[in-house]
């Protein structure tokens, strides 16, 4: 793997951090997101209102994982312009998310199952409501229906009953497949550049404008022959975290040429952006990124996101519990979220090992056993219905 493409992963281990950290302190300090919330130390409005919270901003870090996909996907086909790479990987794409997440799923059904879930019993002592308490809601004993959203549920019908922040599967899937749709159409054509801007257009509304974002991104980096100074790069990516961390009206500013974009989120979503294109162009941000420690986060990025749920209904719930009735709220509190974290990576380690390479392992497998087969029979129904028609 090439060091600009370490340093982008590095940035998804960063995100997935950022996931982990925002869902613990969402359960046990939700004044730091939500005004009115029960106050624990004193200091949570303060710091939900200030720039320090885009450290623990979870949309954020979903914004930077879907424009990150878009610049990871399309960047096989940019560096060799083989459009065989991109039916490659459209092949293998459900196949290899599917497999985690279908474990996942799976394994929060075994501890629900297990009575192991034990978030309610704290939402009053936390105040977390109207997070906490809705997460997990599903029937214990139906483990057909637990199949079938580990299957299918999560991705077509946005089914995350069973593990909350599963709820991104479907857009992941969406805008894995725009992305393949577009290289397939448009590949290396001049005509491109239009089919952004029409793309932008088309789906200026919702997070789609980051798939197109990131592939441009992609795009142009591989396409430039020219290196683009090292100060714009790093005074971009400080724009980005900028524009993030402070709450700004972005359609106002876009209201001055008379345009107006309807995606929520939308300073995070540019921001985002920014940051991914500040660090994709960049040497020094590419080579400090690029360091065991932060590829090893990268590696484990996707495990974390799909397993962290798990262990804070579980693990996390039961131990502030045993702990709240020993020592004060915030010990009990820090103490749960420190171990929270430590347990979460561990767990992914091996979650990694055994099923988000499983899910490599099996779409490759597929690939190499049925591809030629399925592409015959498409390419015979399409000669087919041309014939009819």
């Amino acid at each position: 793997m090439s060091q600009k493409i370490e340093a982008i992963e590095s940035l998804r281990g960063i995100g997935a951090l950022m996931v982990l950290v925002d869902h613990l302190l969402c359960t046990f300090y939700p004044s730091m997101f939500f005004a009115g919330r029960k106050l624990h130390f004193g200091y949570e409005d303060a710091i939900r209102d200030s720039p320090v919270h885009l450290l623990y901003n979870g949309v954020f870090a979903v914004c930077l994982f879907f424009s990150l996909s878009g610049y990871v996907l399309s960047h096989k086909y940019f560096t060799t312009r083989d459009a065989e790479t991109v039916r490659r990987s459209a092949y293998k794409r459900y196949f290899r998310l599917m497999v985690p997440v279908f474990a996942a799923v799976m394994i929060s059904f075994l501890v629900g199952s297990f009575g192991l879930y034990h978030h309610m019993e704290i939402v009053a002592i936390t105040g977390s409501l109207g997070w906490l308490d809705t997460l997990f809601q599903f029937p214990h004993g139906d483990i057909f229906g637990a199949i079938y959203s580990g299957l299918f549920g999560v991705f077509f019908s946005m089914d995350n009953r069973y593990n909350g922040a599963l709820w991104t599967m479907n857009t992941e899937l969406q805008g894995s497949f725009l992305i393949y749709g577009f290289l397939l159409f448009f590949g290396d054509r001049w005509e491109r550049i239009f089919a952004y801007i029409v793309g932008f257009l088309l789906f200026k509304d919702g997070y789609m404008i980051s798939f197109l974002a990131g592939m441009a991104l992609c795009d142009l980096n591989t396409t430039l022959k020219y290196r683009v100074p090292e100060p714009i790069c790093i005074s971009i990516t400080i724009v980005g975290l900028w524009i993030a961390a402070v709450p700004y009206d972005v359609n106002g500013l876009l209201s001055l040429i008379g345009l107006n974009i309807g995606a929520q989120y939308l300073n995070l979503i540019l921001g985002s952006i920014l940051v991914l294109g500040g660090v994709a162009f960049s040497p020094f941000l590419n080579k400090l990124l690029s360091n065991s420690f932060m590829v090893w986060m990268g590696k484990l990025s996707f495990s974390v996101y799909v397993v962290h749920m798990i262990i804070i209904g579980s693990y996390s719930c039961i131990t502030f519990s045993l702990l709240n009735q020993m020592v004060s709220y915030n010990v009990a509190a820090m103490a749960t979220i420190t171990s929270s974290i430590i347990l979460v990576y561990l767990f992914a380690t091996y979650f990694y090992r055994w099923f988000d390479l499983g899910g490599q392992h099996l779409s490759k497998v597929l690939y190499e056993t049925s591809y030629n087969q399925v592409s015959l029979v498409v390419k015979k129904t399409y000669t087919a219905i041309l014939a009819w028609i």
